[in-house]
Order: structure tokens, then sequence, then C-alpha cells
């Protein structure tokens, strides 16, 4: 597998000793506090991570979902060793009728550009500074609809499944040109 396409992106530069031991302490940190007392240790453990120029998408999945068996994967590959891609399926799509799957896609739309709105709206990050596009490609469901009416867009073929919770758009025409 390429590593520009990796499970975590792109792999840093070589980290320096210190750096990764940082990591791998904070990491076991992370491991061993109780899931009501790890709110903390995520915050460190992703300073950490953009200390070691990981791209902030994969942070941002980790920390949002607390995944501690993400983040020991990370750890491993940071190392430089060798993680298999964790593909979860998307489940099979229940029966949901078309109006609320029109509806539903139209909320996901509006939350996704919305997002991507809000990113680019950061201070250096608009067109008359010289920043950069949004790199927002896929949001949490809104909780307005159940997870079977997501499912069944899945099984559609109208959005795809990231794992965690997260969606994308399957054909992204926003047309955020």
């Amino acid at each position: 597998m390429a590593d520009a396409h990796a499970r975590f992106g792109r792999r840093p530069a070589a980290l320096a000793a210190p750096l990764m031991a940082e990591i791998e302490r904070q990491a076991q940190s992370v491991a061993a506090s109780a899931d009501a007392q790890a709110g903390p240790q995520w915050g460190l453990m992703h300073k950490v991570l953009l200390k070691a120029k990981v791209e902030p998408v994969v942070i941002m999945r980790l920390v949002a979902a607390r995944d501690g068996a993400g983040l020991a994967d990370l750890v491993r590959w940071l190392r430089g060793e060798e993680v298999a891609a964790a593909v979860e399926a998307a489940p099979s799509g229940p029966q949901v009728e078309p109006e609320v799957m029109r509806a539903a896609m139209k909320v996901f739309r509006k939350r996704l550009r919305l997002s991507r709105l809000d990113a680019e709206s950061r201070l250096g990050v608009g067109p008359l500074s010289g920043g950069k596009r949004s790199e927002i490609d896929a949001i949490e469901a809104p909780r307005e609809y159940p997870t079977a009416v997501w499912h069944a867009l899945v099984a559609a073929g109208r959005l795809r499944y990231d794992g965690k919770g997260f969606y994308s758009l399957a054909i992204d025409d926003l047309g955020d040109d």
C-alpha cells in the first residue's frame, strides 16, 4: 500500500526519539485511564500528535471517537511498523422512504457545506490572505435522522461510510470552487 494512501495519511518525517517516547508515554496514559477521566489525557495526546505533524483529520477522528485501538495502531505506525488497514464494512441498508432519504441528504449536504465554510473562515485561511481550502471531506451524521437512514443512503450509493460514525459524499459535488 502506498504511504500517501495509508490509513493515517502521509507518514511524518522521522520523529526525534524524545518526541516518540512522549507519544508512547501519553498513549499508555490514555490506555490506563478510565473512560470517565480520559478527557485531559486525550487533550494532551492531541497536542503531542500535532507536534509530531500527524494529519489533523486523523487526530480529529481518533480524539473525537476516543479510539484507543486506533491510537495504538497510530503509535505502531509512527514507530515505522506496517499497520493493516482496518476497514469497517457499512451495514446493509434498511428500507427507508425516498422522501426521508432526500430530506436527510439535504441536511447532510448543508452540514458539510457549513462545516467547510466554518473551517475556511478562520483567520489566515480566507481568499484574501492567501489561505487554503478546507480539507473537511467527512462529517458525523446529523442526529435529526436515525442511523438506519444513513445506512440506507450508504447502501443506495449516495454516501460513503468512513468509519467511527463519519460519512462523506460518494460524489463530492458541492461546488466549492
